[in-house]
């Protein structure tokens, strides 16, 4: 169990360096991590190639909103913390694998740190690997077995991700309802035929939390904006 913490802890130091930074540094990191991925398993890195343009469209850019003269408000995406991504055994293994990076590589790119559990020893070797290639920040990805999700479960996880059955599932969904604090949403793909998540172009979305930034320019010398503003008006 306190093995576990620790790395628990270590991810919420890399999540809290790593939201710091700009989507476009996210984005050459996660592309770096793909090109690693992609020369163990063409496979798994084309559904990270997918999941890295669809993230690019929605979070790439901030929004400006309507505001009062003399303030500008801008709506953006940030990550939520650490990601909890828990694979089981399944027999579509291809499926449930390409599933996990889809769960992977969208937690990323959203501004998360990730925690991959599985008891796939060649899947959690390639990911460690390629995250060590590709020179991701420390502690940004970390691997451990399966079992270790039960324990990580109750420390302070802000997104998951479950591949596998819809018991586990509504397990995991029911323990994480318990618990107090923040409310944590699960992301699970229990039918690997159609591969919902994996293929959903929006599944950066659900790892993100929404924020607003308000910048009063008159407080910060902008007095000449407005008047700049105001002459253009006439």
């Amino acid at each position: 169990m306190v093995h576990q913490v620790t790395g628990f802890s270590d991810a919420l130091l890399a999540w809290e360096q790593w939201n710091l930074t700009d989507f476009d540094y996210k984005s050459a990191q996660v592309l770096a991590l793909k090109s690693e991925i992609e020369s163990q398993s063409v496979p798994l890195a084309a559904v990270a190639t997918y999941h890295l343009e669809q993230a690019s469209a929605l979070l790439s850019e901030h929004h400006l909103m309507a505001g009062p003269t003399g303030e500008t408000n801008e709506l953006y995406a940030a990550g939520r913390g650490v990601a909890l991504v828990i694979v089981d055994d399944c027999e579509e293994k291809v499926p449930a694998l390409q599933t996990a990076t889809a769960m992977i590589t969208a937690a990323l790119l959203a501004g998360n740190s990730v925690q991959l559990c599985s008891d796939d020893v060649q899947f959690n070797t390639l990911i460690a690997d390629a995250a060590k290639q590709a020179n991701l920040p420390t502690n940004l990805v970390q691997v451990a077995s399966y079992d270790a999700a039960q324990q990580l479960l109750f420390c302070d996880v802000r997104s998951a991700g479950y591949v596998g059955n819809s018991q586990t599932a509504q397990a995991i969904n029911l323990q994480l309802a318990k618990r107090d604090g923040a409310i944590v949403g699960l992301v699970a793909e229990t039918d690997l035929a159609t591969m919902n998540v994996a293929n959903d172009p929006h599944l950066s979305l659900r790892f993100i939390t929404e924020r607003t930034r308000t910048i009063n320019i008159t407080a910060v010398g902008g007095n000449a904006t407005l008047l700049e503003l105001g002459s253009e008006a006439h």
